[in-house]
């Protein structure tokens, strides 16, 4: 077994603080995952601007499947309106998939993912007057965001331990 290091701490410290969070209705779930595409995609500073523009494109993709989601309901029945929707948003998901600045396909997939369940399950922040798919994209996506924040805060406390 590998000893404890400082980043196995850090991280648990983080985890800690990011439960804040939830005092603000930021869905500290998003925020874990991604902080796992932080680690899993390798852990490094530029990471972070590499992986907005899939994000985003996910994001996007998934709120274009609920508008059409609602456009699709009137003229069949729900089921077969949810499965031509997500096929048409998947379907462009793979395309952007094609473009290499949104060619990182965990954080896409995810980031559309994370969409889907936030939304469904009204996990975030719920601003008075604002549409809820804005809502959700801001406080999901947000939190998603924040979550490569943490991973690379994860690596940076790490880094300044070593230091002292």
């Amino acid at each position: 077994m590998k000893k404890i290091g400082a980043l196995d701490i850090s991280v648990a410290v983080l985890a800690a603080i990011s439960c804040l969070a939830m005092y603000l209705n930021i869905p500290v779930w998003a925020l874990f995952i991604g902080w796992a595409w932080y680690f899993t995609l390798g852990a490094t500073t530029d990471l972070i601007k590499k992986a907005v523009l899939p994000m985003i494109a996910g994001s996007v993709l998934a709120i274009l499947a609920f508008v059409l989601i609602n456009v699709f309901a009137g003229l069949m029945p729900s089921m077969a309106a949810t499965m031509l929707s997500v096929l048409i948003t998947v379907f462009l998901l793979m395309v952007t998939l094609k473009v290499p600045a949104l060619n990182i396909s965990l954080v896409s997939f995810n980031a559309y993912s994370c969409m889907f369940v936030g939304y469904g399950a009204k996990s975030y922040l719920e601003i008075q007057g604002m549409p809820d798919l804005l809502n959700a994209a801001i406080w999901v996506t947000g939190a998603n965001f924040l979550g490569l924040i943490f991973g690379w805060m994860s690596i940076k406390c790490m880094s300044l331990r070593k230091k002292a």
